[in-house]
């Protein structure tokens, strides 16, 4: 394989069958104790049939589970004796391995990001951007930093953005929002707190809601955009999910400004101002 196994099942999670995903979460979270198991002692701690493991084996590039386990225990043992300073980037890794690793990280983001978003579900959230009176781009942490740089872009194009700031600020900004206005809430699990608060106040009081990432809770917004990254549990920085968000947030700007009329006076104002304190 190109990339080690567990790097190719981060990356690969967000489009699997269920069953695929149960065993791949399996060997995810276990991967030293899952090479001491039977194929029939993994499939029935995965709850799945063992022709089950036996297919996923051969769709990730093993012939089987023999072989797929030499490789878990060759990246385990690895694992032990150097330290793993980001998803699949080991410290004794040489400056050549890792651009590699970290280059190949990245355009599987893009790769996979691609792959998990329909052009109807794209054309539904420029439409959301293009209709909206106010937009809040709500994010926390590393999606902040997305949510800022979406925000920045949307108001050259004559957008009013909120975006940044005190996370509590924010909410009470949705607070004032309606059914004209649009929240942007971005969150690559779907789990973070300020991000649920807020889509869920949205829903309730009829604010369209665009989320990009994943969202578990019910009810769910109306347009979902996904990213797929290798979320590894050793990171030193969400450098692949970002990687995911920006390319949908730079494809939505770039398909809203496909649809504005005036783009090149725009663009060109935009610069001439700017030229002015040069």
């Amino acid at each position: 394989m190109s990339t080690n196994l567990i790097t190719s099942l981060n990356a690969r999670l967000e489009g699997m069958s269920a069953s695929e995903r149960a065993i791949a979460e399996v060997i995810l979270d276990a991967p030293a104790e899952v090479v001491a198991l039977s194929s029939q002692a993994l499939a029935k701690r995965c709850n799945v049939s063992q022709s089950s493991i036996i297919k996923f084996c051969q769709k990730v590039g093993f012939p089987g589970f023999p072989a797929l386990k030499i490789e878990l225990s060759a990246e385990t043992a690895r694992s032990e004796n150097a330290q793993q300073i980001h998803a699949g980037i080991f410290s004794d890794d040489s400056l050549g391995a890792v651009a590699k690793k970290l280059f190949a990280s990245k355009i599987a983001a893009l790769s996979e990001t691609m792959k998990a978003n329909p052009n109807a579900v794209l054309d539904a959230a420029v439409g959301q951007i293009s209709a909206a009176n106010r937009i809040l781009i709500l994010g926390v942490g590393g999606s902040a930093l997305v949510a800022q740089d979406l925000s920045s872009k949307l108001a050259k194009f004559g957008k009013a953005v909120i975006a940044g700031g005190d996370s509590h600020i924010q909410l009470a900004n949705l607070a004032s929002f309606g059914a004209g206005d649009l929240l942007i809430s971005i969150s690559y699990s779907g789990t973070t707190r300020e991000v649920q608060v807020a889509v869920e106040f949205a829903l309730a009081h009829g604010v369209p809601v665009l989320h990009i990432g994943a969202y578990h809770q019910a009810p769910a917004p109306e347009v979902v955009l996904h990213c797929v990254a290798d979320e590894n549990i050793v990171r030193s920085s969400s450098i692949a999910t970002r990687t995911a968000q920006m390319a949908i947030t730079d494809l939505l700007f770039v398909l809203f400004v496909q649809g504005q009329g005036d783009v090149a006076a725009r663009i060109s104002d935009s610069h001439a101002l700017v030229r002015q304190i040069r």
